[in-house]
């Protein structure tokens, strides 16, 4: 599937181009169609929200009957995103949310700000399109995912990945989709270390939009450009495929429609002699909602539902939400509002809760097992102790040497004045908002804040010692944005001089952040994170700037065209450099357990193999044996039950007869992650068998060549103790 030749490349972004440009006229006129009058950043954010939706919607359709294929995939898009654009007709004018003016001052002090954030961003994302993908959850199953919808040409299968107790095959898989369909018309996944740059724009325009109808935008965005810019996701989303970020964007984008639904419909009504403030119907002859408008629902639940069909994290904080928004709806409409409501989530995130259901006895949720409804039956195995915050809360030890500790690296010397100004503010708007709906955010912000001490993995590791607090902070992320999004929208902050008075607050906050990185370090990296972060963020922020102010459109168009080739060009070199740096033995990082490099390294020049995974710590890093081409079937070797089980074999002839069924090239065994100094017993179990040739040895870690069908009577020739063996060494059976 790689390919660095001029005219695949160029071929790759075209059909993606084509595919995008007919959703894109779907999109703008189904906004147009269901927020008349909404114009600017925020009519942006709806068709984005709805284009993205359309392209979920489209993959899952084509992947689901098994014709996931680029042509395929382009035919149904251009049909979906020209048919509802054809049949979207505009509704008329519309009145649109409240858009005060803002001063050129604040708009260029947020375009440096949120240029400087993306700059920031694309430091590791360079580091990732020069070295490949090896954060845990991108190598362990977001990219895996990914490939294996290419390879099986079929979307809603469940791909067993080891056999813990997280179940992370009943993830649902928004994020790897569109990971996907950048490898299906790539080629290769030149474009997956990138994709989270393009949310985080999101979640910056999100923030605009949220504060725009106050005039306060510029503090929400740079107030959720400080929480992007905190280590927390700086070092763990930007250049991975991990996909916290694409669920955070979601969820800002469905409170930015909400609020400025409301502040439209406010509009309208206190307009007397309004056109808008007097028509019955909604769009599509839809009833018409007093709070927030039948459109504007509409486009926020299915900002939510895709969002839901991102992250599992993201369950609580949309739970709250979807309460919030039926109870904050005038009482004759609540019923209707959560009709409406589940309608968006299940198009944005119902597939993967649906095909859950009917592969679990029709639990949808199938990791709240045991429980009223089955679920997998899996041995209670884990990377490290799922335990909460609220396990520690009282644990003076545990929160003087890992807490604080922790939350220093993640947010810096003055995460103490970060976390008061946000969490101090969530309580301020619950208190003194102005309007239903933003009240109602500040609580959706505190209980997810809440939600979050009790979330499992918040505290992962051993008792005493969670390890995994740090890296796992990123779960608090949905409050502290929407929390510090929200927070300028405050009546009492947006008197006289207090609004810049809190704009410089998060000003200096974020550049502390910025400055006191060591990101920066990286000479060569600069010349291209400032120009992928002027492309993202400045160009298309003064074309817009420009067009509003009647700059001659032709001079705007050729100044965004040439940015475009000049991006296209430069593109082209660094998927070049990339498909040759990608996931080499000399440039792996160091937190990479010994051994399993080397393996990388021997897959690397295999294609259209498959190939067998024993040990859990190959489960954990089975991206980087999917070769360079992509074209490698990789499958950690496990006994599968019903409803989703997925259970280690402890049997040397169960593992052979595995292996056999399976019909495997390659078998690559390592010892557990919980020890890796202990041999894997999988060794055991094939090397005597003359059907298997050991390729290479290293720390432990062996790959053999299956040559033939292993002889599952060959185990008795073990000794008892032999023949059977605990891969994951401590389960209990």
């Amino acid at each position: 599937m790689s390919t660095s030749s001029v005219a695949d490349y160029l071929q790759g972004l075209i059909e993606l181009g084509v595919l995008f440009a007919a959703i894109g006229f779907g999109a703008m006129r189904l906004r147009r169609r269901l927020l008349p009058g909404w114009a600017g950043a925020v009519a942006r954010l709806a068709e984005i929200v709805l284009g993205l939706g359309i392209l979920v919607l489209t993959l899952e359709i084509v992947g689901v009957v098994g014709l996931y294929h680029p042509g395929w995939v382009l035919v149904v898009g251009i049909a979906a995103g020209l048919g509802i654009g054809l049949a979207a007709t505009p509704r008329g004018e519309g009145i649109g949310p409240p858009s005060p003016e803002v001063s050129l001052f604040l708009l260029a002090l947020t375009t440096v700000a949120a240029t400087a954030v993306a700059a920031h961003w694309a430091f590791p994302t360079q580091a990732g399109l020069d070295h490949g993908m090896y954060l845990p959850n991108s190598t362990w199953h977001n990219m895996p995912f990914a490939a294996r919808f290419v390879q099986d040409h079929t979307v809603g299968g469940l791909l067993f990945t080891e056999p813990l107790k997280l179940s992370v095959w009943f993830y649902p898989q928004n994020s790897e989709l569109l990971h996907s369909a950048g490898i299906l018309f790539m080629q290769n996944d030149f474009l997956s270390p990138l994709i989270n740059m393009g949310w985080l724009a999101g979640c910056l325009l999100a923030a605009w939009c949220i504060g725009r109808p106050y005039a306060v935008g510029a503090t929400a965005l740079i107030g959720v450009g400080l929480i992007l810019d905190e280590n927390m996701l700086l070092l763990y989303q930007p250049g991975d495929a991990k996909n916290d970020v694409m669920g955070l964007f979601f969820f800002l984008a469905a409170a930015a429609i909400l609020i400025n639904g409301e502040a439209e419909r406010r509009r309208a009504t206190s307009t007397a002699d309004s056109s808008a403030s007097r028509e019955e119907r909604g769009p599509f002859g839809l009833p018409r909602f007093s709070r927030f408008g039948t459109g504007p629902l509409l486009v926020a639940s299915l900002a939510a539902g895709l969002s839901l069909g991102t992250k599992i994290n993201m369950l609580a904080p949309l739970g709250a939400l979807t309460i919030g928004v039926i109870v904050v709806s005038l009482p004759t409409e609540r019923v209707r509002t959560a009709l409406y409501w589940a309608g968006g989530l299940i198009a944005g995130g119902g597939f993967w809760f649906i095909r859950n259901a009917l592969n679990s006895s029709g639990n949808p949720l199938p990791w709240i097992h045991p429980g009223p409804i089955p679920g997998p039956d899996q041995l209670d195995i884990y990377v490290r102790r799922p335990h909460t915050v609220a396990d520690y809360i009282f644990n003076s030890s545990v929160i003087k040497n890992y807490f604080f500790p922790g939350l220093n690296n993640d947010f810096g010397p003055l995460w103490p004045a970060v976390l008061a100004l946000i969490l101090g503010g969530i309580i301020f708007v619950v208190w003194r908002a102005e309007t239903p709906t933003v009240r109602m955010l500040g609580v959706v912000a505190g209980f997810a804040a809440v939600a979050y001490l009790f979330t499992p993995l918040t505290a992962a590791g051993n008792a005493g010692a969670p390890t995994g607090f740090e890296r796992n902070v990123r779960y608090f992320a949905p409050a502290l944005m929407l929390g510090i999004a929200i927070l300028p929208l405050l009546p009492d902050l947006r008197k006289g001089r207090r609004p810049y008075i809190l704009l410089a607050i998060v000003v200096a906050l974020l550049a502390e952040s910025l400055i006191t990185s060591n990101q920066w370090d990286n000479i060569g990296y600069r010349p291209g994170a400032v120009s992928l972060a002027i492309l993202l963020i400045a160009v298309p922020v003064v074309a817009t700037l420009l067009l509003q102010r009647r700059f001659p459109i032709i001079l705007v168009v050729a100044g965004v065209l040439v940015a475009l080739a000049g991006g296209t060009v430069y593109g082209h070199e660094r998927e070049k450099d990339y498909l040759n740096g990608r996931y080499r033995v000399d440039t792996v990082p160091d937190q990479i357990p010994l051994g399993i490099p080397q393996a990388m390294g021997i897959t690397n020049g295999l294609k259209d193999q498959h190939i067998a995974l024993g040990g859990s710590t190959t489960g954990f890093k089975q991206y980087l044996f999917y070769g360079r081409d992509l074209s490698n079937r990789v499958q950690y070797i496990g006994d599968r039950g019903s409803n989703g089980t997925f259970r280690p074999i402890t049997e040397c002839a169960e593992f052979r007869r595995a292996l056999n069924d399976g019909h495997y090239n390659y078998l690559i065994t390592a010892p557990p992650h919980i020890n890796l100094n202990i041999p894997p017993p999988e060794t055991t179990w094939v090397e005597s068998d003359p059907n298997s040739q050991l390729v290479e040895t290293f720390f432990g870690t062996s790959v053999y060549k299956l040559t033939g069908p292993l002889d599952p009577a060959g185990c008795e020739k073990l000794t008892p103790a032999q023949r059977t063996g605990d891969p994951l060494l401590g389960a209990t059976h």
